[in-house]
């Protein structure tokens, strides 16, 4: 088990704390289904998939995630099973955001090995990392999206800060999301 990962604080926060809320956004909701299936993907991993919202939307899908039963294999992004150049696209909507910055190159290095070339991942994260339960939340912002997009060999397709047009998320610190897509080249 990797130092900053704590199965049992992470289990709390997605018990306790965390909400399902992908529909209330513009850029990383409904909208990735029919990027996805627009590809005619031969197979399309949900990475950290909760639980598992785009599970018969798009094709050929398969969800993984250490926490929630919901997911069509329990397991971290460095168990996973998937081979080398599988996966036409790649959603990670949250489980690139622990640990320090060695963590973060080690699973989007991971995530790449999965894409065909020319294969899509989209991404989205929370500004600064969550601000709950002492877990050690990587802090992304905008330049390490660019940076990350050159360390790890993607090309940086779009960029976008996303807001929950809603009242639902008023409550939090941060009601919006920087949310992006890298493609891996040819």
């Amino acid at each position: 088990m990797l130092p900053y990962w704590d199965q049992e604080k992470i289990n709390n926060f997605y018990s306790k704390t965390w909400k399902s809320n992908i529909h209330l956004f513009k850029f990383s909701g409904k909208n990735i289904i029919e990027l996805a299936n627009k590809r005619n993907p031969k197979l399309v991993i949900d990475a950290g998939c909760g639980v598992n919202f785009y599970k018969g939307k798009i094709k050929n899908l398969i969800g993984f995630d250490p926490v929630f039963k919901e997911a069509d294999i329990n397991c971290t992004i460095l168990d996973a099973p998937f081979k080398d150049k599988c996966a036409d696209v790649i959603i990670a909507f949250g489980p690139v955001n622990w640990g320090p910055e060695e963590a973060v190159i080690i699973n989007l290095m991971r995530l790449k090995s999965w894409l065909t070339p020319g294969g899509d991942l989209y991404m989205r994260h929370a500004p600064d990392g969550y601000k709950a339960d002492g877990l050690d939340w990587f802090k992304w912002n905008t330049k390490d999206i660019e940076k990350y997009a050159d360390l790890c060999g993607f090309d940086l397709i779009s960029m976008n800060i996303e807001y929950n047009e809603t009242t639902q998320l008023k409550t939090r610190k941060w009601p919006h999301r920087y949310v992006w897509h890298y493609r891996r080249p040819q």
